[in-house]
């Protein structure tokens, strides 16, 4: 890619890669490292001066059955994802070039308020969400 000067390199992450969560501590851990790589790099391509490009995709969770019995309590701000629908925008963000992707678009700002206020304040609110609690119904795959 570098000596043809194109391409474009898409991380698969996690919005679980932005802030931790209770009973998930070697998923957020794998997906903050995804995150961070994918920024490095990023920024590393750009002190080159290459074209190639990089897309980090940080969805909530997916359909897929990896999650199954996963709850929220507030599901119709945080749904779960449609595959086909998550599979789409992926394919789209590439397209234009988006740096990065965060699906649904309420986490960019869920990552603002993160990044504004004071830790303990972003506990209280994960936890007034159900979002410490989430795994408390995890099944997974059969």
């Amino acid at each position: 890619m570098l000596a043809m000067d194109k391409g474009h390199i898409v991380t698969i992450a996690s919005i679980a890669g932005h802030g931790g969560v209770s009973k998930m501590t070697d998923y957020c851990a794998s997906k903050f490292a995804a995150v961070g790589l994918d920024e490095s790099l990023r920024n590393e391509l750009k002190e080159l001066g290459s074209k190639v490009t990089t897309t980090c995709v940080c969805p909530y969770y997916i359909n897929t059955g990896m999650f199954a019995g996963v709850t929220c309590s507030y599901s119709f701000l945080l749904p779960m994802l449609d595959e086909d629908w998550v599979s789409g925008r992926i394919i789209k963000a590439i397209k234009f070039n988006e740096p990065m992707l965060v699906m649904p678009n309420i986490l960019y700002f869920a990552m603002f308020l993160k990044g504004a206020l004071p830790v303990h304040i972003i506990d209280k609110v994960g936890k007034m969400l159900g979002f410490q609690k989430s795994m408390n119904t995890f099944k997974g795959r059969n």
